[in-house]
């Protein structure tokens, strides 16, 4: 009887280890899941982009890093009055590159998306024409022109003015944002109508050398804004579930991409301009590409993605309630050998 109960033991025993075994095994099959070395022939959908700052994704394609990873993909096109969050929920596309600042109010609003890194600095400047004006804290009970109340130069503006002291919430701003299209923000500032206006590159540089404006913030260069992930990579939800080799192939691709761009500014321009991805003079084109830091980070990009949100937490964009340690975990992807 002893025999038998040590013997049964022992084989419970061995049962438990082989299961411990299974389980490890288990785990690190998973934690090794996002492998670009891992076969899927899913074809990736990623949305068109045609701006200056769209640069990493740009030459991934021109330049054959998608191909180079075996990514199978294809470039959709989603119009101009479709956002690429729109046509991600709606499965139009199924990974794009856009604004970090963008993207935080949706994810805590439930966007069904996560970040995998970050692509490059810089991207967005307040401009203004009258020489009075030499600090943003002089903007208190100023109007500032922007495209969107809610888009990424509005955001970066709000940021600046709350750092510098002024009230930008939405029940007491002290600076009220008026909204304009785009080719009409140049116009307003010249004519008075507003004080400054918020938008991206490279219309900031078309507008200062049009109009003699000058920069009153630059995110590129302006601390502590300056060494902070603008624009990040990320892929839907369902791509994330059920294919985690086409997002690790996406994902190192692009990282691929933003360090050739680091490398190769004014060839990138060239290329930008020849394939008609972005308009404009080579040398406005270049001097916005010049200020920006294209060296992509994960890690860089979680870090941003705190500073930002904290920010917009004090500016009420997004709740008090929102435990922001929470959303960034959930918002973001680890690819295998993506630093």
């Amino acid at each position: 009887m002893q025999k038998r109960t040590l013997l049964t033991g022992l084989l419970t025993f061995l049962a438990v280890c082989s299961l411990a075994a299974c389980g490890s095994s288990s785990s690190s099959k998973t934690s090794s899941s996002y492998d670009a070395s891992e076969d899927d022939d899913y074809v990736l959908k990623i949305s068109e982009n045609s701006d200056l700052c769209g640069a990493p994704q740009q030459i991934a394609v021109e330049r054959g890093f998608f191909d180079e990873v075996g990514l199978n993909y294809k470039v959709v096109k989603i119009g101009q009055d479709t956002s690429n969050l729109e046509a991600l929920n709606s499965g139009k596309i199924d990974a794009s590159n856009s604004l970090l600042a963008s993207l935080i109010q949706p994810l805590e609003n439930g966007a069904r998306l996560k970040i995998t890194t970050g692509l490059h600095t810089g991207c967005l400047q307040i401009l203004t024409k009258d020489d009075s004006i030499t600090d943003v804290s002089q903007l208190k009970g100023k109007k500032i022109g922007v495209t969107a109340v809610a888009g990424s130069p509005a955001t970066f503006s709000k940021r600046v003015l709350s750092a510098a002291g002024l009230d930008v919430t939405t029940e007491s701003s002290e600076v009220e944002f008026v909204t304009y299209q785009s080719d009409q923000l140049g116009t307003v500032l010249e004519n008075g109508e507003v004080d400054a206006i918020a938008l991206g590159d490279p219309d900031t540089e078309i507008l200062k050398r049009q109009y003699g404006f000058k920069t009153l913030a630059n995110s590129a260069t302006d601390k502590p804004y300056a060494n902070e992930y603008c624009c990040v990579a990320y892929v839907s939800d369902k791509i994330a579930e059920k294919h985690p080799a086409i997002a690790a192939k996406y994902t190192l691709a692009m990282q691929k991409a933003a360090k050739w761009v680091e490398n190769h500014k004014e060839e990138t321009v060239d290329i930008q301009l020849d394939k008609h991805y972005v308009a404009g003079d080579k040398d406005i084109n270049l001097t916005s590409l010049n200020s920006y830091s294209f060296i992509p980070s994960y890690s860089g990009s979680y870090k941003a993605f705190k500073a930002i949100a904290s920010d917009l937490q004090d500016i009420g964009v997004i709740s008090k309630d929102t435990n922001i340690a929470a959303l960034r975990k959930n918002s973001f992807l680890k690819v295998n050998d993506v630093k």
